[in-house]
């Protein structure tokens, strides 16, 4: 819960709309933020990622807005940032899904998860993950990536230039993870699943090999690939003294939890760096606990976060209003027309 959202709450409240109920993700949370929706009188709550995951709060609140509708008559939208609803919105019945307007999906993680049921999901979904605006935010993240690694590093008395990393995952995010970092006068490989990516980041003059070389060679591993992508078998496969480094929107990069679980030794080294110790003998360190490490700083210009907050409130008003015949079981897009738009008037603004 950050400045930029609680200001897009207030907005919508002021415009209108009901705001239900809001959750609060752990590891981002504003304290003057979250008072300032407490104060509107707006319901936020904040629960772990395991307790959004396992508990029934996530159907538990979607029944009580679907009641909610079902007395007033209002419709619907479900902003996600995470696809925590996708499982359970696919289960709803004809009667209840009839209050959905439909969701509207913010990051990759979440877009990944509504593309797995989306064909069962009986309202629209728009997901604004894979747009042109949000590619703009995505070379901010990457620059934030690298600012607060610089930092977390300069903590300890070390210096990031000159350092070997490894970016896991070549998708919109890593891709300016590693071109940041590049631009810090680092030495960059890249792994991703899809050979695609590689021959692409290969291509841009990034080393490419398979994954445990480039692990057993990398000080840095920074992973953004909006899933689990470092087992314990790769942590233990790092180089000793490895930094692993998450920019993901939530802490399933690596297996934090196994390696808790694992090692023999755990130093705190500062307030964002924890060491471990390995069965085998190597020690690696985690930044932020696993969480994404942009959040340490401001991670985007609030002017910059405007567009993609944009492209959601449109996105809403296209489920409200509902007259342009919107597909379901399939994720949408925004049409082009209305992110020129958006950006015709963002540009109108800054030249004025």
């Amino acid at each position: 819960m950050l400045k930029d959202t609680a200001d897009l709450l207030l907005m919508l409240r002021d415009a209108g709309a009901e705001i239900f109920r809001v959750f609060s993700k752990p590891f981002s949370i504003d304290s003057e933020a979250l008072q300032r929706l407490v104060d509107a009188g707006i319901d936020v709550r904040g629960h772990s990622y395991e307790e959004l995951e396992q508990s029934e709060v996530i159907p538990r609140t979607l029944s009580e807005a679907i009641a909610a509708s079902k007395r007033d008559n209002k419709k619907i939208v479900v902003h996600e940032v995470g696809g925590y609803f996708a499982p359970f919105i696919a289960q709803l019945s004809n009667d209840d899904a009839h209050h959905l307007a439909g969701v509207v999906e913010d990051t990759t993680f979440g877009h990944n998860r509504y593309n797995k049921c989306v064909e069962g999901i009986q309202c629209p979904v728009f997901s604004v993950a894979r747009s042109p605006l949000k590619e703009i935010e995505a070379r901010f993240v990457g620059d934030s990536v690298a600012t607060a690694l610089d930092q977390i590093l300069r903590d300890i008395g070390v210096t990031i230039s000159g350092r070997s990393a490894l970016v896991v995952g070549y998708g919109m995010i890593g891709k300016n993870v590693a071109s940041a970092l590049k631009a810090r006068k680092l030495t960059v490989a890249v792994y991703d699943k899809h050979d695609h990516r590689i021959l692409n980041a290969f291509s841009r003059g990034y080393h490419v090999h398979k994954k445990r070389e480039l692990l057993m060679r990398s000080d840095l591993v920074v992973s953004a690939t909006g899933e689990g992508a470092i087992t314990l078998e790769d942590i233990e496969e790092c180089k000793n003294g490895a930094i692993l480094a998450s920019a993901g929107s939530k802490d399933t990069e690596f297996d934090v939890r196994g390696l808790r679980d694992l090692a023999i030794g755990t130093t705190h080294v500062t307030d964002h760096l924890v060491q471990y110790e390995l069965p085998n003998g190597k020690w690696v360190y985690v930044a932020r606990q696993g969480t994404a490490v942009n959040f340490l700083i401001e991670s985007v210009p609030d002017e910059i976060i405007d567009l993609v907050f944009a492209e959601i409130i449109l996105c809403t008003m296209l489920l409200l209003k509902r007259d342009e015949g919107l597909d379901t079981g399939r994720i949408l897009s925004l049409p082009p027309t209305y992110l020129n738009n958006i950006a015709k008037d963002w540009l109108k603004d800054v030249n004025r």
